[in-house]
């Protein structure tokens, strides 16, 4: 009786800090949903608020417009004030955007809500790790990372074929209402259930690194931005990141359009090449770690990832419906070695700065984010011809093509660099 008390006691102790970690996993799974959501519901918000596929990217974009520069502050904000608060404020800040967007009457009110929804997000990844670091054993925070990425991708994955489903038979509004009650809830769980650090934890042994003080984050920030090698990488990782834009704005309808695919099946290869993703994520890590190499993984993949867009962007006619399954699933693997800038850019900097330098590397790569909406929606404009019924421009196969041959081109510049 004794043993069996003693395995339910080490087992509980085992399993409650990662109750934690998957309460900051639960925020960036609604950070996916509500990141991802205008690719499903580009239609819909361009006839709701008669908007141009420029003024889309935009609108897209807005969350990217907060989410982006708040990666490095968001670090120290949760070091100066610990996780609990902060990753509550956040939830609910994203859940005061998302109750903006969907009530919005106007194009400005909806580019509010993103924003703010962006704002609140951009501490979900941080603080999940932040709370891997302090609650986990350190041999245990790259595990927590790695299921942090797959669970939230797999979330996207979801998200997109409910929205699909829900939105023929409701408004965009109605559907993405859910998502108010769900980040409430998470709310009340991490004001409630949540703790900074175990009891017995006086100074985090684990964690990443102490507070930093702003006299030492500024002098990290300018070792980081004045070293080239940094700039290559985001570079690089900025243009082989384009892919997973295009997944959070304009894939769902470019798919139905230049490859006439119903909704599900759109979102099938949208769900494919995140299972890619997902799946190579760790395999290309750990062969990378196992050669001791970053470049040459980043090169092969890039260069297959690029080799296989063309053909996705320029061969549409040859390919058949289980081919374009079978070259999503492959594009998204070779996706996989994407992460495998942050490393680098943690090598490339002094081991003293190299959170802030991760934090970094990822601000510059999301940058992408934040540029690529837009110029696409600018590009599809330029290029259209037609005006409907509505008096918006309607976008034809060519005018996708066109726009979007950023991505192969971007992924072709990426492993020449």
């Amino acid at each position: 009786m004794t043993s069996n008390r003693n395995k339910s006691s080490s087992f509980l102790s085992s399993a409650y800090p990662w109750l934690f970690v998957f309460c900051g996993m639960l925020f960036y799974c609604l950070n996916y949903f509500l990141r991802s959501s205008p690719s499903v519901l580009q239609n819909e918000l361009s006839q709701s608020f008669h908007i141009s596929a420029y003024q889309f990217g935009i609108l897209a974009a807005c969350y990217s417009f907060a989410y982006v520069p708040m990666q490095v502050p968001a670090g120290m904000i949760y070091d100066r004030f610990g996780v609990r608060i902060v990753l509550c404020m956040a939830c609910m800040l994203a859940v005061i955007g998302t109750s903006i967007f969907i009530s919005a009457d106007s194009y400005g009110i909806a580019g509010t809500g993103r924003f703010l929804i962006g704002l609140g997000c951009a501490f979900s990844y941080i603080g999940t790790l932040k709370l891997a670091a302090v609650w986990l054993p350190p041999n245990r925070f790259a595990t927590a990372a790695g299921m942090t990425t797959a669970v939230g991708m797999t979330f996207g994955i979801l998200s997109k074929k409910y929205l699909t489903m829900t939105v023929g038979v409701m408004s965009y509004k109605q559907a993405l209402a859910p998502a108010l009650f769900v980040g409430i809830a998470l709310c009340l769980i991490i004001i409630f259930v949540l703790k900074d650090r175990p009891k017995n934890q006086v100074t985090s042994s684990n964690d990443m690194q102490a507070p930093m003080e702003m006299k030492q984050l500024l002098h990290a920030l300018r070792v980081i931005f004045t070293n080239p090698q940094m700039w290559l990488i985001g570079i690089i990782g900025c243009l082989l990141y384009l892919p997973a834009s295009f997944l959070d704005s304009y894939d769902i309808q470019f798919w139905k359009t230049v490859y006439h695919l119903t909704p599900e099946q759109a979102v099938n290869v949208s769900s494919l090449t995140f299972f890619g993703w997902i799946i190579s994520g760790p395999i290309i890590g750990a062969y990378s770690d196992k050669i001791k190499r970053r470049k040459l993984p980043l090169i092969v993949s890039g260069f297959f990832a690029a080799a296989l867009l063309c053909v996705v962007f320029y061969l549409p006619n040859m390919i058949s419906l289980y081919g374009l399954y079978s070259i999503a699933f492959t594009i998204g693997f070779c996706l996989g070695s994407h992460p495998l800038c942050f490393p680098l850019g943690k090598e490339n900097n002094p081991i003293q700065i190299s959170g802030t330098a991760t934090a970094a590397t990822n601000m510059l790569i999301m940058v992408g984010g934040m540029v690529f909406p837009p110029i696409v929606g600018k590009l599809l404009d330029l290029h259209s011809t037609q005006i409907g019924a509505n008096g918006l421009p309607v976008y034809n196969a060519s005018d996708y093509v066109f726009a979007l041959s950023l991505i192969p081109l971007g992924g072709g510049r990426g492993i020449v660099h």
